[in-house]
């Protein structure tokens, strides 16, 4: 049993860009904001830049393919990503709670979720000033995931800039177990 292809998405398209070569991939949403970007090798010379609303309106069968394979892994980054989010809900379901509190006890500036764009799972961001800078510091090193026996673990990242703001940043895995020991703390 053969599937058929996945389509782009309402008014989405693809730009497709020779250089030398190469075809460059864009997907690009209906606001025109790219959201993937391939390559297509081994293009013949004089071949056209477009912009192509199906992928059937590519003649080519190999770029077509190529098109196929960027609709394809778009879809995969995103069920990806979203997979990786109602995981963090789901580890960490009263987050919002646990934000409040931080933002309480610190009081940070930022506490937020980003998401890895190459890794495609959640970042928890934590900013602080001054002394509140210390405070969220003092919070971290307290958390014994924060460090192994050698150095800051892999996962938490600390960045103080020229304003004095330190930002810590923690992957999904730290995140959810900071989260989950900043529970139960007073």
């Amino acid at each position: 049993m053969t599937t058929s292809p996945t389509p782009l998405p309402d008014q989405w398209t693809i730009c497709l860009h020779t250089v030398a070569n190469l075809t460059i991939l864009i997907l690009l949403d209906d606001d025109g904001a790219e959201r993937e970007i391939g390559f297509h090798p081994l293009t013949r010379p004089g071949t056209a830049d477009r912009t192509v609303g199906s992928v059937e309106e590519i003649a080519e069968p190999e770029l077509r393919a190529s098109a196929q394979r960027l609709i394809d892994a778009f879809y995969e980054r995103t069920a990806r990503a979203q997979a990786n989010s109602d995981a963090f809900g789901v580890a960490v379901p009263d987050c919002r709670n646990l934000f409040d509190r931080l933002r309480a006890a610190v009081p940070c500036d930022v506490v937020g979720l980003d998401l890895d764009n190459t890794a495609l799972t959640v970042v928890l961001k934590l900013t602080a000033t001054g002394p509140a800078a210390g405070t969220l510091l003092s919070l971290i090193t307290r958390w014994p995931g924060s460090t192994t026996k050698a150095a800051q673990a892999d996962g938490v990242a600390t960045d103080l800039d020229n304003h004095g703001n330190v930002t810590v940043r923690l992957d999904q895995p730290h995140a959810e177990g900071f989260l989950t020991w900043y529970r139960d703390q007073t």
